[in-house]
């Protein structure tokens, strides 16, 4: 079992790797095969000093070879995780992101946990009550939900429960200027900006899980173990709760490994909404600052930190179901 999962392990890793490096070189290659390069109207901005003019120009290579520029952006990254300077911050990229990046981690991880568990449920309750209304009902609200645009339901319910009811904030992550008298008042400030947001982003992602946690229990109770189970009078909550739940553990975490990626791009999308001082809104001011330094670097980050909770959820699957490490 042990060597059968540290392989596992080393084969994931290493796909990952190459996975990573896939995204490094496009994301290097881009800019620069855009017409007169992504860095041309910084360089060429008479508002820019000629010295930090000729420090980007040394920074990011431009004066070498494009394999030259490629190599010494590898040899920066993983030796010193250098993405370069920001354009508009005038600080390290890597420090403009680590800034950001917690809320992102923060929404996202918090969400997807809420989300499988109310999907999960939902659709073992949908299953057992298969064609009936609630089944229908759960369906339809999940496929209603799951076609909408992140950006749109964002707006939504930010224009219903924030301007109209007065519910929860406009926007922020926290009261901008407020003294806080201890951690615990912080964090009930955060916590009651990050509620619609939160409530967003796992209204989208709910249906998902949802609907396959109610297709792989309907297939499970058509089984002969459940069957069995029904036969010796076990009520209904345990042949749900315990019996069928146990063999659609496995798809789910493989989902959940998917729709990662569907949820921090969702996520990117909110925090602009919601001016979150995430990831998303700063790609979003990145992208109005022509700021490609930062840009590229949130590129990097997010897909690094996708590959990394998608490679961590496969791993707990294959321990609860050692059949996932055959595949």
């Amino acid at each position: 079992m042990h060597i059968a999962l540290g392989r596992y392990l080393i084969r994931k890793f290493f796909s990952r790797f190459l996975v990573f490096m896939a995204i490094l070189t496009i994301t290097f290659i881009i800019p620069r095969l855009m017409p007169g390069g992504a860095f041309a109207y910084l360089i060429e901005n008479p508002n820019i000093s000629p010295e930090f003019r000729e420090a980007l120009i040394r920074q990011f290579g431009l004066d070498k070879p494009i394999l030259e520029q490629y190599v010494l952006f590898l040899r920066e990254f993983f030796l010193s995780g250098n993405l370069g300077i920001s354009f508009y911050y005038r600080k390290p990229v890597m420090s403009v992101i680590l800034d950001a990046l917690p809320w992102t981690i923060l929404l996202v991880t918090g969400s997807t946990i809420v989300s499988v568990i109310l999907g999960m449920l939902a659709g073992l309750a949908a299953a057992a009550k298969r064609a009936s209304v609630l089944d229908r009902a759960f369906f339809n609200v999940s496929m209603f939900f799951r076609s909408m645009p992140a950006f749109w339901l964002a707006l939504v319910l930010l224009i219903f429960f924030s301007y109209y009811l007065d519910l929860f904030p406009l926007y922020g992550a926290y009261t901008y200027g407020r003294t806080y008298e201890s951690f615990f008042e912080y964090i009930a400030d955060v916590a009651y900006h990050l509620a619609l947001p939160f409530m967003t982003l796992t209204v989208l992602t709910t249906s998902a899980y949802l609907v396959l946690s109610r297709n792989l229990a309907i297939d499970v109770l058509t089984e002969d173990f459940i069957i069995t189970a029904k036969a010796k009078g076990l009520p209904e909550r345990t042949i749900l709760y315990r019996h069928t739940l146990r063999p659609i553990l496995t798809p789910l975490m493989t989902m959940t490994a998917i729709e990662l990626g569907y949820s921090i791009g969702g996520a990117l999308m909110i925090e602009t909404v919601f001016s979150l001082p995430g990831v998303g809104k700063l790609m979003y001011d990145a992208i109005l600052m022509t700021d490609y330094p930062v840009l590229l670097g949130i590129v990097i980050m997010t897909s690094a930190v996708t590959l990394v909770l998608v490679t961590l959820v496969e791993i707990f699957a294959a321990i609860i179901d050692p059949r996932v490490m055959l595949t």
